[in-house]
């Protein structure tokens, strides 16, 4: 019971999340992604900070300077600056696919970095979900187009990010990363705005799209987080897929978006690369 608990909880948070984004698109035809991302850090830094001081943790602790944790708000950080960017000037289909992408860098990361093994069946998989993000981005030869660019650091600095959480100290819990995380996205987005020349107000048509977003990000967070504790990882991880079918529906309704056939292709390489991922270290991992 548990664990299908765990899973409606992991459905309905990728579709918030998949709102989110659309939010944050449909916002940034007024407003600039820099006052976008100040109204998200404010937002949900506050919501987490009130987290922090009902369950009684420390927000001003030394914790904030661990090596782990400033890399870990760095990535964090860039990870903001360049998605933000990318959902306002690319197609949200589009972005969602190269998203998806996630597990496999993971999977690299985590063979680099923390030396996990990886079999030869894992690489193969992951060898084919980056060939999807190519069909998807299709390179040319002048390179890469600088908005499909874009979310490819992203989703870089979002996998990066996740490895970082797994090597923070145990002392750190979640809500406090979330608040060094969503507040330092105010200064971030401070800068960014005033790159851009936007005007420092939000204009009146995105107070509705950007109130949503906050609503959206904070109950997708509350959802996976629960999802993940309650449930086996094994049968919850596979239904992160779900914000991409959630994503392409908004986007078709809300932007007119319909992904070709390249992007079809693609985005079910790395969906199907992912799982297979997914399954085989849930394999390697349950007691023999």
């Amino acid at each position: 019971m548990s664990n299908l608990r765990s899973m409606v909880f992991m459905i309905m948070g990728m579709a918030t999340f998949a709102g989110a984004d659309a939010m944050i698109k449909l916002s940034s035809s007024d407003t600039t992604t820099g006052l976008i991302m100040i109204t998200m850090g404010l937002a949900g830094g506050s919501v987490f900070l009130a987290v922090c001081v009902a369950s009684g943790t420390a927000v001003l602790s030394r914790l904030f300077f661990h090596p782990v944790i400033l890399l870990r708000n760095l990535f964090e950080v860039a990870a903001a600056f360049f998605l933000f960017q990318a959902f306002a000037l690319n197609e949200l289909s589009t972005v969602a696919a190269i998203l998806q992408a996630i597990p496999l860098i993971l999977t690299i990361l985590a063979a680099a970095f923390l030396n996990e093994k990886v079999g030869p069946r894992r690489w193969t998989a992951v060898a084919i979900g980056l060939l999807g993000v190519l069909i998807i981005i299709r390179p040319t030869g002048a390179g890469i187009g600088w908005t499909d660019l874009l979310a490819v650091l992203g989703t870089l600095f979002l996998a990066l990010r996740d490895l970082a959480s797994r090597l923070a100290p145990p002392e750190a819990s979640t809500p406090l990363l979330s608040v060094y995380a969503f507040m330092l996205l105010v200064p971030m987005g401070a800068v960014l705005n005033f790159t851009q020349g936007g005007a420092w107000h939000i204009a009146p048509a995105s107070w509705g799209p950007l109130s949503l977003m906050v609503v959206l990000s904070v109950t997708g967070y509350y959802c996976v987080t629960t999802a993940m504790r309650i449930g086996d990882v094994s049968a919850v991880s596979p239904l992160r897929y779900f914000r991409l079918p959630c994503a392409a529906i908004l986007a078709y309704f809300l932007f007119s978006e319909v992904p070709d056939w390249q992007t079809i292709l693609g985005a079910t390489l790395v969906v199907g690369s992912g799982l297979f991922v997914m399954l085989r270290e849930a394999q390697l991992s349950s007691p023999k």
